[in-house]
């Protein structure tokens, strides 16, 4: 009987560590910047790498609209460049800022984030459904996207 009772104990526990252990890889973690210049350099660097993936698509899109890539190949690389942006944009999200300048300064970001995610998903599903002819046009908006997150970068160096 006591066998029993320190093995379902065991097993208990076991189960309870498990959860856990489960439950913190379900938390997302919050940056926290305790300064203005600390979070100010995270926006700056968010911006670079949403930039980054801007100019992968607008490149990826010329090459499918001339031709000179497959659909496949598109396809693959849309999607790392929109999955690229999602991701600075959803960290950058969950940097806590210090207060109301950086709260500001959130929302410019924030905006200019929105539309990369916006015009990188479209670009991506006009991939996948073999319209490469029209990622070109698709792709326009990612030139002056591209020209203000670069100034923003300018900005806040």
């Amino acid at each position: 009987m006591k066998r029993e009772a320190g093995v379902r104990c065991r097993s208990i526990g076991g189960a309870l560590a498990l959860l856990l252990l489960v439950a913190s890889g379900c938390v997302k973690t919050i940056s926290p910047a305790r300064t203005f210049d600390a979070y100010e350099h995270k926006a700056k660097d968010t911006a670079e790498s949403a930039r980054s993936s801007v100019e992968t698509a607008r490149l990826g899109a010329r090459a499918a609209s001339d031709g000179d890539a497959f659909g496949p190949y598109v396809s693959v690389l849309l999607s790392e460049a929109e999955e690229g942006a999602s991701h600075a944009h959803a960290t950058f999200d969950s940097v806590q800022p210090p207060d109301a300048h950086a709260d500001r300064l959130r929302e410019q970001l924030g905006a200019l984030l929105t539309q990369a995610d916006e015009h990188l998903s479209k670009l991506r599903i006009a991939a996948r459904r073999g319209e490469l002819g029209a990622l070109s046009h698709l792709a326009e908006p990612l030139g002056p996207l591209a020209r203000k997150l670069a100034r923003f970068v300018e900005r806040h160096e």
